[in-house]
């Protein structure tokens, strides 16, 4: 996916031919991986460039696309027998953050977590590449938004707020750095051989795999998995992520993930309605690349920074 497919790329170049000509300051593109769960729609509102990650299904490479667009994966997947992902390479974030570049925008480039995925650091990399190329190191930032969905989707809107607001390239950047380690995504999975094969199954993991109708419920902490409870069946399971919205951010937007078909995302809303009935709530899918790592089934409940929070 580039900007071309979010069919606003001319006014953009042309706004930033003119930007340029006056004095003003250049436009900020905001470039993302596909964990992201936004439509195409959503994509070219918030001014953002969704760039593909892939994941193999029985050899077959398919490019993980926006929210809504890839189809029943959750099916494919039941039928495969090998199934892998990519995180996205550094040629494909070279080439877009070089054509947005040679159109007059500077670049805000936001990667879900660096410890779940190769991306921030292809991100990084292609960054460095385009400064030995000459381009001014202003021009490109990359941000580290340790988390992913739900919580990538926040981190992608304050963006675009700040940016909007007449914050700069560079202060966004630190705003978003600031706000990372106060919105939170807690979640669980159906089953923890997936995170087994993965090696992110510590030891309260490895004591809870096995045992009957119980579930782990996880954060992402610094980007990175914590245990945080273990619960007892799907009534248990969703009262306990809703426990772990901090008080602050109890009346405002949550975002519902689910990860394939799951039973749990949608007993998750409803226990949200219950216990916050204060708060809105969105349930979004997840996508293949991401479920492919967690297991079919799992679900988790971003939320934003809490009220107050500095």
């Amino acid at each position: 996916m580039s900007e071309s497919d979010l069919g606003h790329a001319p006014a953009a170049a042309g706004a930033a031919a003119q930007a340029n000509r006056s004095g003003a300051p250049r436009p900020v593109t905001i470039v993302c991986d596909s964990s992201v769960p936004i439509t195409r729609a959503e994509a070219a509102s918030l001014g953002c460039v969704v760039v593909s990650m892939h994941y193999l299904v029985d050899g077959v490479r398919h490019a993980e696309k926006y929210e809504g667009e890839n189809e029943e994966y959750d099916a494919l997947f039941r039928n495969a027998k090998i199934l892998s992902t990519e995180a996205v390479f550094q040629s494909a974030f070279h080439d877009e953050f070089r054509r947005l570049l040679d159109r007059g925008s500077d670049v805000l480039c936001i990667t879900m977590s660096s410890r779940l995925s190769g991306t921030y650091r292809s991100a990084v990399d292609a960054r460095e590449q385009l400064l030995g190329e000459g381009v001014a190191a202003e021009r490109i930032v990359v941000v580290d938004s340790w988390t992913t969905s739900g919580g990538l989707d926040f981190a992608v809107r304050r963006a675009r707020r700040l940016l909007s607001g007449g914050a700069t390239l560079a202060e966004t950047a630190a705003e978003l750095e600031r706000a990372r380690a106060l919105q939170g995504i807690a979640f669980t999975v159906p089953r923890l051989d997936v995170l087994r094969r993965s090696g992110r199954l510590g030891a309260m993991r490895r004591a809870v795999a096995g045992k009957l109708d119980r579930y782990l419920i996880m954060v992402l902490e610094k980007g990175g998995i914590r245990d945080m409870d273990v619960a007892h069946g799907m009534g248990g399971t969703v009262r306990a992520l809703v426990r772990q919205v901090p008080e602050g951010a109890r009346k405002g937007l949550l975002v519902v993930s689910s990860y394939g078909d799951s039973e749990a995302a949608d007993a998750l809303v409803d226990c949200v309605h219950r216990m916050l009935p204060k708060a809105t709530v969105e349930k979004r899918d997840g996508g293949p690349v991401v479920s492919l790592h967690l297991g079919v089934g799992s679900v988790s409940l971003a939320w934003d920074v809490p009220e107050g929070a500095k």
